[in-house]
Formats: C-alpha cells, structure tokens, sequence
C-alpha cells in the first residue's frame, strides 16, 4: 500500500467519531485541509476496515482533547503539492518523551496510563520479570504503550534516564520474553523491543500494542505481582486489577469490532449490494455467495442504528454476539477469528466443518499444550502432507519444540499418543472394545478412560462417535482447577490425539 495521506492519528480520531454516530460532513470538517480533501468516501472506508483496519480508535479522551482544542484552517492559498506527514517511528516516539535538563535527561511527564518506568531490567528467573509482566498486559488491554528500563525515580518524584548498567536488555532475544509472556498470559500481547541513546545514557524500551482481542489475562500464579485469572489494567501511574467501568470498555470494544467483522462478511457477500437475512432460518443471501447464521445464535441478535452498512442515514446494522457459521453447498462451517487449544479439541470431538482447517493445526505452533489432534483438520484442507508440514515450517513459532514435535507426528517420525495399558487400564481397555466401558462421572473415572483410550491398539475396528462424545463428557467434568483436573484434562487431549491417529493419520499420510 501507498503513503496514506491521512495519518494513523486522524484515522484513529475518525473511527472515535464514528463510534459516537458523527455524520460523515461533519467529520469532514474536521480533516479539510486546502492541500488535502477528506472525501466522504475515505471516511466510509475507515468505517467499513477497508481504510486503515489496524490503526487503534482514539480513546474518548483523546477526542475530547482534540475537538476542545481544534481550530480551523486559515483561509490561504491552495499548495500546489500536498505534503504528506510522516508518522514519527517508536523510537522516534520514546525520545521525545524525554527532555535534557542541567541534571540530565528527564521524562517531560511523570508515569501515564502508557508509560511506565524500571530503574532495572531481569528476564530470569520469571519472579524478578513479573512486575513489567504484570505492565505488559495491563498496557495491552488498554491502549498500549512504552515502559522503560534504566530510569530512575528522584526524591522530588522526577524521572532521569539514569542508564542501564548491563548489557541483559540488549542481549535478550525477543523470543525469550515472548515465550516468557506466552507461559503467563492469554492471549499474548504484541510487543517490539529497542534501545535508546540520549547521549551515552542507554536506555531499554520495550512497547506494547493494543490487544486485538482483549482482555488479556493472567494463566498462574506469580509470586504476589500476578494471580491467576486476573485481568491488569494500566491507568495512570499504575497497573492495577481492571475495575468494572474499564472492563466494559473492552466488552463494547470487542462488541463494535464483530460489528464490523460482520459487516465486511455481508459486504464481501453481496458485493456492494443488499443482502438479506431470513430470521427464521438464519440465512444470509448475496449476489455471489451465502452463510448461515445457527439457529441457536439467532434470538442473540440485536438490531441497533450504531454503524452501519451503507451510506445510509439510518440503516441499521447487526450486532453479533456469539459464533458466525457460514455455509457453502449445504455445508456448514464454523469460522473463529482465533483458534484456542480448547477449540482444536472440541471441533475435533463434536466433528465440527471448519472454514480454515489449516489454521487449527498452525496452533500447535503457538501452544504450550503437547497433545492436540492434527490429521482431521489436515484431512479437512485438502492438502497434502508435504503442503501442511511446509506451513508449518514456514510459520515462526512461539513454542519451536511444539511446531516441530507436531511435524514429527504428522510425518509419523514422532511419538504417537498410543500408550501402555496395565492393571486397571488393561480391564478398562478390554471392556471399551467390548462396547461396554460406562461413560465417566467421576474424575477418576475420566482418567481410567482416557488411559483406556490411549491404549487403543492399531487396526482395531472401534466406534469413533461413541468414544468421542464419551470423552466429551469426560471433559466437562475436567473443568476445575486442581491438579487433579489438570491432569485429567491432559489425559483426554492426548486420547483424543490417539482416536485421531486411528481414524485419520492413514488418510493424510496416503496423499
């Protein structure tokens, strides 16, 4: 893509006037420059995602601060070129947050709801990296920003750039504080490191995006910084618990981007034109295509006059909250915008179509999780093996032993799920081929199972669907959090792996 002629700031303020139901001429007024038209429809494409998709919204602040402080162009003469504003890099950024003084170099403001400062910096072990952990998600679910290492808080409350005093921040590779972050946190925050120079005083930066899709939290327990299920908060000066109020922030945020989501869907759909929803069946039809909105989705869907789906003063679009199942030739397919262990299993067991099967077996690059079926999503794209094990390759991993343990399997190199069976597991596992193993209540009674299923020996004709909606019983009784649960959840990943060996491995590895 070109150079945009407006910049990420103004696209973010436009998409904030947006959100509050401006029309598009008086957004224009705006942006108006006599060297650079804003034409409505750019600000029609910045609201479809068309036209900046990635650049962040302004917060509420921000809009107000700017539509309190605007003020009109003077009437001149028109330039003959427009000039285009360059955004200013992070690096850029993160010096001209600071100032040089008599004493040194300061920060020109104190700790904000996007900066925060470490007078040290300490990846290992994991306690002494918690503090910036806990930043780094509060940072990403609000609306990113920097925090600095090697500065210092003065007794006057002042910040000085005081320096690093090793070399641990320049030598630490990235993929160490992503694998660090990817361990305690869900979904893993976007982050880019640097070092800065004001004048010899070296300085670490490490920045943090938006999170696409909020709220991040907190996985364990670490020391008293982080507990498990949290969800951190940055606001200003500190990191703290997220209150009620900014929690619904990022519900309305999460709500307004599958807004948009659909819209573009009915978009791509009806290729510019009207498309139409029968809200008995649910399904949506357009010039090229269609998809079908499940039965059970339907009562959850909310007309409402915010956004909309054409130039249209007053035309309502959809709010949607819940899964999107879009249907091809009377397939049914479910379509996620991320792909989450617990969906690889379950899609797996529910024997669900999914529209990008490719990307349920990408995950496995990017979990901590051992075991998860592979060769029904490989069997679902159509590919051949060499096909999904290049994508593999291809794809930078955040766990490189998971992606290449998964490669193993898929090419029959690796450790298959298929484990012994003795004692107890060996009279489970005669009474599962008898078709007489009982479907488990108990938490042990899933483990007994699980094991039974692992111990599935080759070329044994056994009933899938039976095995497989027993062990989607066992997994919901594997919802608690005791090690025992855990332990069992485990358990039924892997003999999920092993029904999935049986039922589809000889599939992909024969094209």
């Amino acid at each position: 893509m070109g150079k945009r002629s407006i910049t990420d700031i103004e696209i973010g303020l436009i998409k904030a006037m947006l959100l509050r139901s401006m029309k598009n001429k008086d957004i224009q007024f705006y942006f108006n420059r006599q060297d650079r038209a804003v034409n409505s429809g750019r600000i029609t494409q910045i609201r479809d995602g068309t036209y900046g998709p990635e650049v962040r919204t302004a917060s509420e602040q921000e809009l107000n601060v700017f539509l309190s402080s605007f003020k009109p162009s003077e009437i001149g003469a028109v330039v003959s070129e427009a000039v285009v504003q360059q955004e200013p890099t992070l690096r850029q950024r993160a010096i001209a947050m600071f100032a040089k003084g008599r004493a040194g170099w300061l920060l020109s403001s104190h700790e904000t709801d996007r900066v925060e400062c470490k007078e040290t910096f300490c990846l290992k072990p994991e306690a002494r990296f918690a503090d910036p952990l806990r930043s780094i998600a509060g940072l990403a679910n609000n609306a990113g920003g920097f925090i600095f290492f090697g500065v210092t808080e003065l007794s006057d409350g002042s910040l000085e750039a005081t320096g690093l005093t090793t070399d641990a921040f320049q030598l630490t590779d990235p993929a160490e504080i992503n694998r660090c972050l990817a361990g305690a946190l869900h979904p893993v925050p976007t982050f880019s490191t640097f070092i800065i120079m004001l004048d010899d005083i070296k300085v670490g930066v490490i920045h943090i995006e938006k999170h696409d899709h909020p709220p991040v939290m907190a996985t364990k327990n670490i020391n008293t910084e982080i507990k498990e299920g949290a969800i951190y908060y940055r606001y200003v000066g500190e990191t703290r618990v997220i209150k009620p109020g900014e929690l619904q922030q990022i519900i309305s945020y999460r709500e307004q981007k599958a807004i948009a989501e659909f819209s573009r869907r009915m978009a791509r759909i009806a290729v510019g034109s009207s498309a139409t929803l029968d809200l008995d069946t649910g399904k949506v039809e357009g010039k090229q295509g269609s998809f079908l909105i499940d039965e059970e989705l339907l009562p959850k869907i909310q007309f409402l006059r915010q956004g909309q789906f054409k130039e249209e003063t007053g035309a309502p679009a959809l709010r949607l909250i819940g899964d999107v199942s879009a249907v091809n030739s009377g397939q049914r397919e479910t379509v996620r915008s991320n792909v989450t262990s617990e969906a690889v299993l379950l899609n797996f067991l529910k024997v669900s179509s999914v529209a990008e099967p490719l990307q349920y077996i990408v995950h496995s690059a990017h979990t901590a999780r051992a075991w998860l079926p592979l060769f029904y999503y490989a069997a679902a794209s159509k590919l051949s093996l060499e096909e999904v094990v290049n994508t593999l390759l291809a794809e930078r991993p955040t766990y490189k032993q998971r992606r290449d343990a998964a490669i193993r399997r898929l090419n029959g190199t690796g450790p298959s799920a298929l484990n012994r069976a003795i004692g107890k597991v060996q009279v489970a596992l005669a009474a599962l081929l008898n078709g007489e193993l009982a479907a488990p209540l108990l938490i042990n009674e899933v483990v007994l199972v699980a094991q039974a299923i692992q111990a599935i020996p080759p070329d044994i004709p056994v009933h899938f669907d039976w095995l497989k909606s027993m062990l989607l019983a066992a997994y919901d009784i594997t919802n608690e959090t005791t090690d025992q649960h855990k332990l069992a959840r485990s358990l039924v990943y892997r003999a999920a792996c092993r029904l999935d060996e049986l039922e589809y491995a000889a599939v992909t590895r024969g094209r």
